[in-house]
């Protein structure tokens, strides 16, 4: 169970004694999250279950279907719970990722893992002949290998047909969307961030969708889809399957994880936030998109914010390295480390004269038993000429220092970019848990460093719901 701020409700004068239910999922697990609006917000756990992806037809998928499950699952123990005080869902997870439905609603291309190695060489092949600029200047968004637009034409390098034969592209929450009420959507928070949609979420650029070789296609034939929109009530085969009220609504909320979460930060020049989990994702929310070429030389990415302002951050590699070095010692090791053990270890570690580089391509592939993510962390620095004492506290206070030396410069980088001077640094989710790297974050940021929320991401989600339902104000929510 988990206690947020007030959410001013309690100041709004409302008691509500609704539940709005959040589907959270991240690239580590998913989660149902029950929020219970009364005087104050409560969150509470109605289930959590791992997120494995695996090698399927050829490439590594997200298992849907262990997923869905998992959802059914803790939607099934919220109605039990909760009954008909359940008024809405909505879900929100990673971006980019996509499964493809024909015209018969047939899932034609289950969705491909973002760490998938199709889209090797792409960027590069899309530079040389439209240019570097060429979706920067259009979107805003930074040239990544994962990013949609790069997924879509790696597929149509290799099965153009499936392209041809899609009616509808659905990232994965747009697809749990429609799993749970039968209406397809495409959400604008995520759609923003696949590289291939007007800055200010208007719509897809289909300018660009037909300069880069993928025009005429059905599924960009298709309207962006604002946050908090209702999109209708439970299908009645959710209603069967979990038991919820055949009149609980579907909402989209900032479909992206890190839209929702960043609902929370704190209104006003200067605030700058960090959505901390599997990635970090530092940036700010502003009036405007930032597309100066400083802006691009910085790595940033303009995405949308879920009132359709704009997020520009830049995508840092975050806890994921340490995810998988605690995935190493445990799974291949026998240990059973928790993070709090991690965290304590490297307390007591000592710092080597070379910062590691997080962001460095050799932390982007998959775990293997072949090529464990500790065994990497070594041989990183032995490249460097450096020796690191190879064990836990080592291995992770350098994981550690090099994602708070990551997190100062692209600080400043911000600052520089947006003329705003930092007032207020807030760390949101998961990541703020870790107190040894709140600590050398604030040693390296010129500014306070505030805790967010831990469960950032469902709060949002909980929030944009309520202020869709009615349930709280524009102006309350600018104040969270």
């Amino acid at each position: 169970m988990f206690n947020s701020a007030n959410f001013l409700f309690m100041k709004l004068g409302l008691m509500m004694n609704s539940v709005v239910i959040a589907v959270d999922l991240g690239a580590e697990s998913g989660r149902v999250i029950a929020a219970e609006l009364n005087e104050q917000v409560k969150l509470v756990e109605m289930g959590r279950f791992l997120n494995k992806p695996r090698f399927k037809d050829g490439h590594l998928r997200w298992d849907m279907d262990a997923l869905w499950a998992g959802i059914i699952e803790g939607l099934s123990t919220a109605a039990k719970q909760y009954g008909d005080r359940i008024v809405s869902i909505a879900c929100d997870t990673w971006a980019v990722d996509y499964a493809l439905l024909d015209a018969d609603d047939n899932v034609i291309e289950e969705a491909v893992c973002y760490r998938d190695s199709r889209t090797e060489g792409i960027v590069e092949e899309v530079e040389a002949k439209f240019g570097a600029n060429v979706i920067w200047e259009r979107t805003g968004i930074r040239n990544l290998p994962f990013n949609t637009i790069f997924q879509l034409l790696a597929l149509q390098k290799s099965d153009p047909e499936k392209l041809n034969k899609a009616d509808w592209m659905l990232t994965i929450p747009d697809y749990l969307a429609w799993k749970l009420s039968g209406v397809k959507s495409n959400e604008w928070t995520n759609a923003s961030s696949t590289g291939i949609a007007k800055p200010d979420g208007s719509a897809w650029d289909l300018d660009l969708i037909t300069k880069l070789g993928l025009g005429g296609l059905a599924i960009f034939d298709k309207p962006l889809t604002k946050s908090g929109t209702d999109l209708a009530c439970v299908s009645s085969e959710t209603s069967q399957l979990t038991g919820l009220s055949p009149s609980v609504k579907v909402l989209t909320c900032a479909a992206h994880d890190t839209g929702s979460a960043v609902v929370l930060t704190p209104p006003g020049e200067g605030q700058f936030f960090i959505s901390s989990g599997t990635w970090s994702l530092m940036g700010m929310i502003s009036g405007k998109a930032l597309m100066s070429q400083a802006a691009k030389d910085a790595l940033l990415s303009n995405e949308l914010a879920w009132d359709g302002r704009s997020r520009p951050l830049k995508n840092i590699m975050g806890l994921w390295v340490l995810q998988n070095c605690r995935r190493t010692w445990n799974e291949e090791g026998g240990a059973a480390w928790t993070y709090p053990e991690l965290v304590e270890f490297a307390r007591s570690a000592k710092d080597v004269n070379l910062v590691l580089d997080v962001d460095d391509e050799i932390f982007f592939e998959q775990h293997s038993k072949e090529n464990p993510y500790a065994d990497r962390v070594i041989k990183w620095f032995a490249d460097r000429g450096v020796e690191l004492t190879d064990d836990e506290g080592s291995i992770s206070r350098a994981v550690m220092r090099g994602l708070a030396h990551a997190y100062g410069k692209t600080l400043k980088e911000l600052e520089q970019v947006s003329g705003q001077k930092a007032q207020q640094l807030t760390i949101l989710g998961g990541g703020g848990r870790n107190q040894l790297l709140v600590e050398m974050t604030q040693e390296l940021c010129d500014c306070p460093v505030r805790m967010g929320a831990f469960e950032a991401t469902s709060l949002g989600n909980a929030a944009i719901q309520a202020y869709a339902l009615g349930l709280i104000s524009r102006e309350a929510i600018a104040k969270l």
